[in-house]
Parts: structure tokens; sequence; C-alpha cells
């Protein structure tokens, strides 16, 4: 489908992700998100629960064939609170892959509560540290006040999670779009619109649409779903760098470029804690993707794991692909993605999802 067909898709992605980033779900408090899926899962599905870990999975029951997990992840990068000083700056842990780089001066949110992360004033600092990042226990959020009891006053308190304030936005051609927690809002926008567009489909198998928690903190939301539903073959849907900017090397980098189709995650990770796409889940998502005319980006990029790499691990082995949305300026608050690859990924789930019965998932066959 040319991009300028998909316009409809497009718009609905881009409204569902901007209520979804709108939402603060860091690794281990992702109860805001998992909320308001939980929600919008219900009437979509057959059947829709919540496990003890937080994972929203959304069930939709069809015929005698296998069983197909398509999984997102819910939570985002942020920090936690460790302390107040006694001049109400507050000290924080990073939660997640937080780049210091990419903190001091930012807008965060503090439970609620507005705050910027303090910088020395330029005009101050000495040439040394115009030049270097301060270390993350250096650093400290200002909430406006000057005493530790007028900001424990606020409620703040050691543990209280701390997110990236930056709203959904766009630039002008529309469909490049911007902001904390792209990675992986995104593939939970993808998820509901799936199961929205199967309403009324028979499927020849099981589908079940989740979203698994603490994907940022070591994959441990997707072991525990994985294990717990024991499906046929899983694929995992979430986001990964680009390579498409003046600093990165495309060929040698990352060979991926925002615009030009979801990518197909032929090998991530190394030695023992990566995922290499099994030959069936890799000719399945290719094949799926010619025979519908999706373009998409077949890719070896051996750093940044997803879920994958725990949930084929689980119990006897479960085959498991993967379908990544390429971003820029990953794990920061302006990360970016084109609304065409995503409207892509959902379009290759849905020919997958609608094959259930008919995949060949023998590693042999």
């Amino acid at each position: 489908m040319a991009n300028s067909d998909l316009g409809p898709i497009k718009g609905q992605l881009k409204e569902t992700l901007r209520a979804l980033t709108a939402l603060d779900g860091v690794a281990g408090q992702e109860m805001a998100v998992v909320r308001w899926l939980r929600e919008r899962f219900a009437p979509l599905a057959d059947e829709v629960t919540v496990d003890r870990m937080g994972n929203v999975i959304a069930t939709k029951r069809g015929g005698e064939g296998p069983h197909l997990l398509i999984s997102a992840h819910s939570d985002e990068i942020g920090g936690l609170v460790t302390a107040i000083e006694p001049d109400g700056k507050i000290r924080f842990a990073k939660n997640g892959g937080v780049i210091e780089t990419l903190l001091v001066a930012r807008k965060v949110r503090v439970g609620t509560v507005p705050g910027i992360v303090g910088v020395k004033a330029g005009h101050l600092q000495r040439p040394d540290e115009q030049r270097t990042v301060p270390p993350i226990r250096d650093l400290y959020i200002d909430v406006g006040y000057d005493t530790a009891a007028e900001v424990a006053a606020l409620g703040i308190h050691a543990g209280m999670p701390i997110t990236y304030d930056a709203p959904l936005s766009e630039l002008t051609n529309g469909d490049r779009v911007y902001g904390k927690a792209v990675d992986n809002r995104i593939a939970c926008a993808i998820l509901l619109q799936l199961l929205e567009r199967l309403q009324g489909t028979t499927l020849g198998g099981t589908l079940t649409c989740a979203v698994a928690v603490q994907e940022e903190v070591g994959l441990r939301g997707a072991q525990v779903l994985a294990y717990r539903l024991n499906p046929d073959y899983i694929i995992v849907m979430d986001t990964m760098p680009s390579g498409d900017t003046p600093e990165m090397r495309l060929a040698q980098d990352a060979n991926v470029k925002i615009g030009a189709g979801p990518v197909i995650r032929l090998m991530a990770g190394g030695g023992g804690a990566g995922h290499h796409m099994p030959p069936q889940m890799v000719r399945l998502l290719l094949d799926s993707a010619e025979a519908a005319d999706i373009p998409v980006q077949p890719v070896v990029l051996a750093g940044a794991n997803t879920d994958a790499a725990t949930m084929h691990l689980v119990r006897e082995g479960i085959p498991t692909g993967v379908i990544n949305l390429p971003r820029r300026y990953s794990h920061s608050p302006v990360e970016m993605l084109d609304l065409n690859d995503a409207a892509h990924a959902l379009l290759l789930a849905e020919v997958i999802a609608q094959g259930i019965g008919t995949h060949r998932l023998e590693f042999l066959d």
C-alpha cells in the first residue's frame, strides 16, 4: 500500500500514540498505562486479563489452529527519587537506559510535579566543566521549593518515578512524530488498532496481543508472559535505533532508515543474551511482507535487545520473530519515528494474524 493511501491508519495511530505517551509509566510502575490499555482492549478481545506482574493480555479466539502471541512493552525509561536535599533539590537514580548527556536542563515530572534537571550556569562553568557531562550522582531536580519539608509536602518521597516532560509533537510533514516514550508506546498503539481491524474476522487459531512490563530493566515481564501463555509462536514488536543521521555510518553502524519500512531484526545482542531469529520465522515475516507488498528492512544489528531475547528461551523454546520500528534519537525525550513505518508494521501484523493456521512453523520444514 502506498504511503498516500495510509492516511486514516496513520491518523489513528498518531492520536493513540499521543494519548499513550501522555501517560507516565517507568519500569516497575506502569500502572497508568496498564489501566488505559486494559480498558481499551476490553471491547476488542474475547478475554482481557492483567497478571501479577502487570502484563496486559488480550485474547481473540478462533479456530483449532496454533496460538500466536504478538507482544509489545509498556514501560519507558526514567528515574526514581533517592533523596531530598535540605535545600529542596531532589537526587535521583536512573531507571532503565537513561543517558546522562540527555538529562541536563531537561523538563521532567516527579510523579505529577513538574521540575527541571538542574545545570550550573554556563557563565560560571570552568572550561573543563563545559566539555564534560556531570555523572548521575551529581545531578539534581529543582521543583521550585527551597526546603526539604516543602518538597515532601508535595508527596515526593524516595522511590517516586521521574519521567521526561515531552508531549508528542510532529514535524511539518505530519508523518514524523517525536516525544518521550515513543519506545514502545507505538507498538502498544499498533496492537490496539490490530484488534480493532480484526473485528468480525474469524481467525484460524488463537491470537493474543499482550503488553509486557519492565522491558527496559531486563526484559522481565516478557519472560513471565511467555511462560504463562506458552504460545506456539511469538512476534515481538518494538523500536530500534536507525542509522540515517550524519554522525552514523549507515552500512557500518545500523543499516536502517526511518520511513523505509518496518525492520525484520534477524539478529540482536550477542553472546548468551541475544536472539537469532529462526528460519521459519524469517520466512514467515519476509514472505508475508512480500505477498502484501509491504516494504521491510531485513537487518542484522548486534546491539540492543528486545523481549525476544528472553521469550524464545521459555519452556521447550518458542519460535520468535521481531518486527522493529526504526527510531531516531533513541532513549531521549525526542524519540522520532515515521508513521508510515508504523502503519506498514500494522498491516504486516494483520496479514500474519489472518494467516494463523496456514503458517509452517517446523524448524526443518
